[in-house]
């Protein structure tokens, strides 16, 4: 009798082992990266803490690196995903990476060129040296032809520093290390309260940029496709939560953003939500082509190339034809 109760027992300690086995391996593991603790990802911080990755049966660990070094160990097939700017991803591609658009949750560029309250227009920035996150990186991309259109030659009318972090580059300007620097928002709001000057606002150069990009090599698209699905469908839904969820979006930001300043928070929440994340990401050739001409502009590999060549629209078109980016809002 002990027997039979032992093996019964063991019976359902199978059963329960296997079921948890089962559930562990329910959620597909993804890895998604992204370049700077910013704003500008604000909707994969919201998608990542009101858990909808989990809600479409993922396992996904956000892994952050920094500025243009994401793209390579993309590249590497370290990543599954990565939500950066179109412009740097665009240069890996154009030297010949097989990465391509998928969606796009912001339409105009996040930056400022930052400077000491000593210089007050474009033509002092003349010798002076200006910081920039790594060579290559948006920071990089930016400003070398917005220096080229006011008359300075990037390479020997000032000096271009590369010094990491966006906080280390408002710290450097603020101690006179660096006469100006490329800061995104929010470390532009913080450099701007501490006294600093923005020289040059690259948002209101217009024209529809893309700023942050979802992107996969297309090699891993043709073999996960349902898994990309899975994932877009979660990051659509993440940017309703960000425009209705005021209390989680905030949440997410403090969390991923690397913001604790309450006023912060809540101004770039507001700014965000109102003016610059999109309703529905979906990627536009537009977008992709107003990228290659301001590419184009530094890196030869950039001219006549299609933005068709860079972009997969066929699966956030699939979300539309099958309602689910219309249930979201309904």
């Amino acid at each position: 009798m002990r027997s039979v109760l032992a093996f019964i027992a063991g019976l359902f300690f199978l059963a329960s082992s296997t079921r948890n086995l089962l559930a562990a391996d329910a959620l597909r593991k993804l890895n998604v990266g992204y370049p700077s603790h910013s704003a500008s990802m604000y909707p994969v911080y919201v998608t990542k803490e009101a858990k909808l990755f989990e809600k479409y049966g993922l396992d996904t660990q956000l892994i952050y690196v920094q500025g243009v070094q994401m793209v390579a160990v993309h590249v590497a097939g370290q990543l599954d995903v990565t939500t950066t700017s179109a412009l740097v991803t665009l240069q890996s591609s154009l030297a010949g990476a097989d990465l391509i658009f998928l969606a796009n949750s912001i339409d105009m560029h996040l930056m400022k060129l930052i400077v000491h309250p000593s210089i007050s227009a474009t033509a002092d920035l003349r010798g002076k040296s200006i910081a920039v996150t790594r060579f290559g990186s948006l920071t990089d991309l930016l400003i070398r032809p917005a220096l080229s259109g006011w008359g300075l030659d990037p390479k020997k009318d000032v000096t271009l520093l590369q010094i990491g972090s966006q906080r280390d580059i408002a710290t450097a300007i603020s101690l006179k290390k660096v006469d100006a620097g490329v800061l995104s928002f929010p470390t532009s709001f913080f450099a701007e309260k501490t006294g600093l000057k923005a020289l040059h606002d690259f948002g209101e150069s217009g024209g529809e940029i893309p700023t942050t990009t979802v992107s996969i090599s297309r090699e891993w698209g043709r073999k996960n496709r349902d898994t990309v699905l899975r994932f877009l469908r979660a990051y659509t839904e993440g940017h309703k939560r960000l425009l209705t969820d005021r209390a989680l979006a905030i949440r997410a930001l403090k969390r991923y953003g690397g913001i604790s300043d309450e006023e912060a928070l809540n101004q770039t929440h507001d700014l965000f939500s109102t003016k610059i994340i999109r309703k529905v990401p979906a990627i536009t050739t537009k977008s992709i082509e107003n990228a290659l001409k301001l590419l184009a502009e530094s890196n030869p590999k950039a001219k006549d190339r299609k933005p068709s060549e860079f972009i997969d629209t066929s699966y956030m078109e699939e979300l539309e034809k099958s309602g689910f980016i219309k249930s979201l809002w309904q």
